[in-house]
């Protein structure tokens, strides 16, 4: 889930609000319950100026993100990729119903963290007096070939940790009364038993926020976010 992914393949975009698109883009059911679950993200990054398109994958997606972020052309794609990909159903059939609405709200969210680094053209840089020379230092892996696949997911590593504290930025904004329970989803999530340092093991990040208090005062999730991710770069194992 949560992820960024490039087009290479046939799209259906999809414009202007849900209620249009069911004639307009042929949508399935599945597909329209995620962009009403969805919508106010997109609308909020519409109001902020953000280059979004809504693309559908209409072939087969199986093993895909349901919900994932590109970037082509110097605009943002919103990718659905839903037909054929059992993931989709799941994905909501695993939410708590009570925390529907705010766990895909913040998937969006996230997201839109991706496109607003994207827009700025920082998209796998870090900020100006950080270093990254942990990120390259892989223990036991000599190699260079091996070397560059740890530095590229250590980079990965960065903007989905900037994009979980977006989401839950959004979160604490839209949904406070929700704020422990999604909080506490998304521990749960991201502590999958993965190998520490993989590409979304970003919960040195996430439990910055445990109290929602600790995100800064500002008038985006963007900016919110933006202290944390530092504090989180200069701490995290």
């Amino acid at each position: 889930m949560w992820k960024s992914v490039l087009l290479a393949c046939a799209t259906l975009c999809v414009l202007g609000a849900p209620a249009a698109t069911r004639a307009e883009g042929g949508l399935t059911d599945l597909e329209q319950r995620w962009l009403r679950l969805a919508w106010p993200v997109v609308s909020y990054a519409r109001q902020q100026g953000l280059p979004l398109d809504i693309v559908v994958q209409p072939q087969p997606a199986a093993g895909e993100a349901p919900l994932a972020m590109a970037y082509v052309d110097a605009r943002c794609k919103l990718v659905l990729s839903m037909r054929g990909n059992p993931e989709a159903a799941a994905t909501l059939d695993n939410i708590p119903a009570a925390l529907l609405t705010p766990v895909v709200e913040a998937m969006a969210a996230h997201e839109l963290g991706h496109c607003w680094r994207y827009v700025r053209g920082a998209w796998h840089t870090v900020p100006a007096g950080f270093t990254a020379a942990r990120d390259t230092e892989a223990p036991a892996l000599p190699e260079p070939t091996l070397q560059a696949q740890w530095h590229a997911m250590q980079q990965t590593r960065r903007e989905e940790a900037y994009a979980d504290l977006v989401g839950l930025a959004w979160t604490q904004r839209q949904h406070p009364q929700h704020y422990a329970a999604v909080h506490a989803w998304l521990v749960a999530f991201r502590d999958d038993g993965a190998p520490a340092g993989n590409h979304h093991d970003t919960l040195a990040w996430v439990k910055l926020v445990a109290d929602p208090r600790n995100f800064a005062p500002a008038t985006t999730p963007f900016d919110a976010a933006w202290p944390l991710w530092h504090q989180g770069l200069r701490n995290r194992p």
